[in-house]
């Protein structure tokens, strides 16, 4: 009973927070967005603890004192990032990609879809996320995602409904396979954030020198389906707009023994993903278990 008076609490406040945000100039919102996430970082103490953990883990030669800031500035981007998307729900496609100053290696992606048969686009939570697919479905490419189903069945509806406003293709993770293979097959776009510690088939590979475990559904679709696989990120800048980077697609491995060329690829992986965190550390969500899951219990599991 609690619970279900909780999650129509949280939702009525996103409700009303979405609905104030449209009425602030953006970078009134983003300032508001701040201010809350600092206010969320205070009020945490759980989630504040496992980030400067993950950050000093990460950063071995990071001052403490230095650390404590990134949290706190961690927490202010997530929320300006929260609040700018609420802002956006109210913005045309058109009005959020102006958002985006500058995205290089656009090429890297040409090259990619003339092979005809669908891109995967390897990306983290980092920066602003939810601007990527809006920018690529803009620039002419039939673009798909795959949504993690939130707890609240209105909420989900609120974010995949702001998506698909934008021409976005949604495809939750629990019916994912067929639906990606087809929009892959339909030489879509396909964005995967792929940084986080799931129940999902998973490899163990390096991140920030500790193993992580890493999913490797996508390196199993690239193999099978012949799709490049091309790391896509975003992150703010100084003057709160937003570069995208595109690299060239990855090289991955095919020495005819799958087992190795899936775990090489999850390193490959996480290679590109911590370049993009070391480079803009207070965008990236440090407080996520990235390392929750270790290999010896991985491998006594197995051995039940």
């Amino acid at each position: 009973m609690w619970q279900k008076v909780k999650n129509k609490l949280i939702y009525w406040m996103i409700c009303a927070v979405v609905n104030s945000a449209r009425l602030f100039p953006h970078a009134w919102a983003l300032g508001c967005g701040a201010l809350l996430g600092r206010c969320f970082h205070a009020v945490v103490p759980k989630e504040r603890k496992r980030a400067w953990r993950h950050l000093a883990a990460a950063f071995p030669g990071l001052p403490e004192k230095k650390r404590r800031a990134a949290t706190r500035s961690m927490f202010a981007a997530l929320g300006r990032n929260a609040f700018e998307l609420f802002k956006m729900m109210g913005y045309s496609s058109a009005a959020i990609v102006r958002r985006v100053e500058k995205a290089e290696g656009l090429q890297h992606m040409c090259a990619a879809r003339e092979k005809g048969r669908g891109v995967i686009c390897l990306t983290a939570h980092l920066g602003n996320w939810e601007i990527l697919p809006i920018f690529m479905r803009q620039q002419g490419w039939p673009t798909a995602v795959v949504a993690q189903v939130l707890y609240d069945p209105r909420l989900d509806e609120m974010l995949n409904g702001f998506r698909r406003r934008h021409q976005i293709v949604v495809i939750q993770r629990r019916q994912a396979t067929r639906d990606i293979i087809r929009c892959l097959k339909q030489n879509h776009l396909l964005g995967v954030l792929n940084d986080q510690d799931t129940s999902v088939d998973s490899r163990f590979a390096p991140f920030f020198n500790q193993p992580a475990k890493t999913p490797i559904g996508i390196f199993r679709l690239a193999r099978k389906l012949g799709t490049p696989v091309v790391p896509v990120f975003i992150a703010r800048q100084p003057n709160d707009r937003h570069h995208i980077y595109i690299e060239p697609a990855l090289t991955l491995p095919h020495t005819g023994d799958e087992e190795t060329d899936l775990q090489a690829s999850a390193q490959l992986c996480n290679q590109v993903i911590e370049k993009y965190v070391r480079r803009f550390p207070e965008q990236w969500v440090w407080f996520h278990q990235r390392w929750k899951s270790r290999p010896e219990q991985a491998r006594e599991e197995g051995g039940r």
